[in-house]
């Protein structure tokens, strides 16, 4: 008898090579921000950021044409328009004046992003994959980072490249490249910082209203509560209990802005954040490592 063939049913063998497994991390992150992108509200508190940006881009181009028209005007609209002066503080204060919308942005984006996988098992379903737990919060803390670059970062980077364009010399680059490194040093604390407590605090309240109450509690509470104490004993240091104070202040590092009194509490700004991230390591852990997946 003649021998039988085997059947072919197209199969092929794999001849690439193998990705690293963190490369896991950038379709969870890519997955997240897609998610919370179908949602309305977003694009509607993103437009709400880009008003203030809209301000600045058109601050920046008049001055520009001011400059450039009347040079013996600029002098004058310098002095008018001083939150737009092209140094590092215009920057700093623009990405510092994007706390409140990138706060609503966050507290809206927490049950989408972690608190949903531990309601609806997202988190079983990734951990079912070939996806280890730190693989699986890298890329849930590289998408909240994302969104908090997408209102601040970013924005402020484009603002630097008009600025300069708008020059008509390559002088302002290369004088102010330490301006970039403000920019990208302020934006990744602040992405590092709000994607570690976003993500403890969905990892554990799950729900949007306990989230929203206690984002609330760390942002506005706790800050108000930091300015009675402060004018009650008359000490500054109390500042402290603003958080998105203390990232300014770290800011103003990177943007080597700081002025004699902030040096003073830097070092205690410092160390705040510094537990703050700890302590949210310390609080995401259980919550991951509870999730059990059978094999």
């Amino acid at each position: 008898m003649p021998k039988a063939e085997p059947l072919d049913f197209g199969y092929r063998d794999w001849t690439g090579s193998l990705r690293p497994a963190w490369w896991a991390c950038w379709p969870i992150a890519w997955t997240g921000v897609r998610l919370v992108l179908r949602r309305k509200l977003f694009w509607l508190l993103l437009g709400l950021a880009l008003l203030d940006f809209l301000f600045f881009f058109a601050t920046i181009y008049l001055k520009a044409q001011v400059s450039v028209q009347n040079p013996a005007v600029a002098a004058f609209v310098d002095q008018v328009l001083s939150s737009v002066t092209g140094a590092g503080k215009t920057y700093r204060e623009f990405m510092f004046a994007q706390g409140t919308v990138t706060m609503l942005v966050l507290a809206f984006a927490g049950e989408l992003l972690v608190g949903g996988d531990y309601e609806q098992g997202g988190l079983t379903f990734y951990l079912s994959r070939a996806v280890g737990r730190r693989h699986y919060v890298a890329g849930k803390l590289l998408a909240i980072g994302l969104l908090v670059a997408l209102t601040t970062a970013i924005p402020a980077l484009i603002l630097f490249v008009e600025y300069g364009v708008l020059t008509n010399s390559l002088a302002y680059f290369r004088e102010n490249g330490r301006i970039v490194l403000g920019i990208l040093g302020y934006g990744a604390i602040m992405a590092v910082s709000l994607s570690l407590l976003l993500f403890a605090l969905a990892s554990w309240l799950h729900k949007n209203v306990p989230l929203v109450l206690s984002w609330a509690c760390i942002f506005v509470l706790l800050p108000a509560l930091g300015e009675i104490l402060r004018q009650a004993y008359d000490d500054r240091r109390w500042r402290l209990l603003m958080f998105w104070r203390d990232l300014r202040l770290l800011g103003s590092w990177c943007f080597d802005s700081l002025s004699d009194s902030d040096l003073q509490v830097l070092p205690g700004a410092f160390w705040i954040v510094a537990i703050v991230w700890v302590v949210c390591l310390l609080a995401i852990i259980p919550r991951v490592r509870a999730v059990k997946v059978v094999a």
